[in-house]
């Protein structure tokens, strides 16, 4: 901790209770900036020390104009979200919601009255698509609000979070949709050469849309017959198999190949399909469903076919299990099979039981006559 002078203004250098280092321009009220000397700097320093000694530091007081909601998202989009989240395109999304309502308004201003008309508010919008705004979507919304109010806390922007223990909406689980191999194959044959690779490569290993698209010639051995996959989403890569029918696609791929990314076009990334999987979809005439639904059906088959939940665990590439098991429902259809195998004998024993006791019943009566 010291004290320096610097444009001819005297500031107190010191560290927060948090470890981060904090430097402050010394004032006192009523006196000019040009007449503050070194001691009344020490005086400030040594007032801050006890602050922080005694824990009654409250470093809102240090900043001497409130920070506004934009310079937050501002900040934690470029210095915290795209460096550190794969998903950082949906707090971009999420921002330009909260944006909307919270613009202009200062971070002490944030408080959860100001958070609960927010909600009302979306409640009442419309998407893009004519349809009106989820709690799902809410809720995302309002979890990256508390990620970036907990980032200003840590930046020094705000004493606390006000949205500590502020409840979200519950949301019902959503539907899982289980693609039959006849869909899939429809489907397939609907889509364009493009996308004929990566629908099979999806179907066939379960991976994420994003890791699809990020699958690099040097991730993949198809000599050794599996698929490294490193851009994940819990940072951890993981090896699939691939199975013959997945091995031909990438061959034909590998043959027209350009470029570092399997799936490209003129050796340059792709950033989307959705507009080729959705048109596949409806020539298709199949029941809609999306892109994420081959990964369910991937799990799902799998634990059909008797695969334990820890083997698809690891090739999903989830860190819990509890997530897996959300993921491999079994369709109606293998639940009816299931049914159908349970043994009736049992019931056919019961039945010849009473039977047997009845008849013994009435011959006790006639000859009691």
């Amino acid at each position: 901790m010291a004290v320096y002078k610097k444009n001819n203004r005297w500031y107190i250098d010191y560290y927060l209770p948090n470890g981060k280092r904090k430097r402050e321009a010394v004032t006192i009220p009523g006196v000019d900036a040009s007449k503050i000397n070194r001691e009344d700097a020490k005086k400030a320093l040594s007032i801050r020390k006890a602050e922080i000694a005694q824990g009654k530091f409250d470093i809102v007081q240090t900043i001497t104009k409130p920070l506004l909601f934009e310079k937050l998202v501002n900040t934690f989009i470029e210095d915290y979200s795209k460096g550190n989240k794969k998903s950082w395109t949906r707090d971009v999304t999420s921002c330009k919601a909260l944006g909307a309502y919270f613009g202009g308004k200062k971070l002490t201003q944030i408080t959860p009255w100001q958070v609960d008309k927010y909600k009302s508010k979306r409640l009442k919008d419309i998407s893009r698509l004519g349809r009106p705004i989820s709690k799902a979507t809410i809720n995302r919304e309002l979890a990256c609000l508390k990620t970036m109010l907990n980032y200003a806390v840590g930046e020094g922007w705000l004493s606390s979070n006000p949205l500590i223990g502020y409840k979200l909406y519950k949301e019902r689980p959503s539907k899982v949709r289980v693609v039959t191999k006849e869909e899939f194959q429809r489907v397939y044959e609907a889509a364009s050469e493009f996308l004929k690779p990566i629908l099979m490569t999806a179907y066939n290993t379960g991976m994420r849309r994003g890791e699809i698209l990020n699958l690099k010639w040097e991730n993949v051995s198809l000599s050794q017959g599996y698929i490294r996959v490193e851009e994940t989403k819990n940072g951890e890569s993981r090896y699939i198999p691939i199975n013959k029918q997945l091995n031909e696609a990438l061959k034909s791929v590998k043959y027209n190949a350009s470029g570092e990314y399997v799936f490209s076009r003129g050796g340059e990334l792709v950033s989307t399909f959705k507009t080729a999987f959705n048109a596949a979809v409806r020539r298709s005439g199949v029941a809609r469903f999306t892109f994420h639904d081959l990964r369910h059906t991937f799990a799902s088959v799998l634990v059909m076919k008797g695969v334990d939940l820890a083997t698809v665990q690891e090739l999903l590439g989830h860190k819990s299990i509890t997530m897996t098991k959300r993921y491999s429902h079994p369709t109606p259809e293998h639940k009816r099979q299931a049914i159908e195998k349970l043994d009736l004998e049992v019931m056919d024993t019961y039945l010849d039981t009473k039977v047997k006791s009845i008849d013994s019943k009435t011959n006790v009566t006639a000859r009691n006559h």
